[in-house]
């Protein structure tokens, strides 16, 4: 049997990797391009975004399966997600907005600010799922 961890694990990388990508570059690829804030999206660093996915979804799983929030509820377990969608909307948004000229902030807020609201709304169910069903074999 596959240990909740590691399950855990391939589920966050898959919907990081999945939702990332369906979200910069097949829904708002060019709203992210007018922004100015994807300038190597004709030749863009693979090994970066995989590796990014990689650490952000085995981040998520230690902190969850490290603490007491692995015997939470799903909705605790959304709770942890949010927290660290938190952190990522400290230094992804609000330190990109603050290093970087984007001529529409706005936009950038809503695309950006919706990504890190929904990507670990969906983060936070898969770790309530994988803690219910770890609890229940």
């Amino acid at each position: 049997m596959i240990k909740p961890q590691r399950l855990a694990f391939a589920g966050a990388f898959l919907i990081t990797a999945c939702f990332a990508v369906f979200w910069h570059v097949i829904l708002f690829e060019q709203q992210f391009l007018t922004l100015g804030v994807f300038t190597r999206m004709d030749d863009p660093l693979y090994f970066y975004g995989v590796t990014a996915w990689a650490l952000e979804a085995l981040a998520i799983v230690l902190i969850f399966f490290r603490t007491d929030w692995q015997n939470a509820s799903v909705f605790d377990a959304l709770q942890i997600a949010w927290l660290v969608g938190l952190y990522s909307a400290a230094s992804a948004l609000f330190g990109m907005a603050a290093k970087v000229r984007i001529d529409d902030l706005l936009l950038w807020f809503l695309l950006t600010g919706g990504f890190i609201v929904l990507h670990t709304t969906l983060l936070g169910l898969w770790l309530g799922f994988v803690s219910i069903k770890a609890r229940r074999t």
